[in-house]
């Protein structure tokens, strides 16, 4: 089985989102949540699932286990979006 044109796009955005270095908020078998700063590029295993390393996780760790914060922005004609942000509310 091949993996889909939009899962690939899925990782490729993570990728260019989130640098090497960026702390991000992963979510255990639990439920809880824990701030990992991202070691590696995310990269597809198999057809349908993506894994980056994060600090103090040993192997990969699927990337739709980290949640992803937003955050408020404006620009200069007033307008309000939101823009991707790290485990502490820093846009990337």
């Amino acid at each position: 089985m091949k993996t889909s044109k939009k899962f690939q796009e899925a990782v490729e955005a993570f990728n260019k989102l989130y640098k090497i270095g960026t702390e991000l908020i992963v979510v255990d078998d639990f439920g809880t949540e824990h701030v990992r700063t991202l070691q590696s590029e995310a990269w597809i295993v198999g057809t349908n699932q993506a894994l980056a390393r994060f600090e103090g996780i040993s192997g990969g760790y699927d990337i739709k286990r980290v949640k992803h914060k937003m955050k408020r922005k404006s620009n200069d004609l007033g307008m309000s979006y939101l823009v991707p942000c790290d485990a502490h509310g820093v846009a990337v």
